[in-house]
């Protein structure tokens, strides 16, 4: 996606579907690795983060359906 820039840093525009499919990697990571993880920390701040955006943004429905979506899709392994 295109970056803005702007005098104190960077912004980044990111699609629902993007910000859907980063939750739901955020939530694997979080149920796949350990507590003490590093990763496993990142992962829930930046769920808490992004959350707190869409919901301030107003585009739950639209990303919780795109989820909803994904999870659904037809897989040949399930994790």
């Amino acid at each position: 996606m295109s970056k803005v820039k702007i005098k104190n840093g960077n912004v980044m525009r990111l699609s629902d579907y993007y910000l859907g499919q980063l939750i739901l990697i955020c939530n694997w990571v979080k149920d796949n690795t350990e507590t003490n993880h590093r990763e496993h920390r990142r992962a829930i701040e930046l769920v808490k983060r992004v959350k707190r955006f869409v919901y301030g943004t107003d585009r739950s429905l639209e990303i919780n359906n795109l989820m909803k979506e994904e999870k659904e899709r037809g897989v040949l392994f399930k994790d």
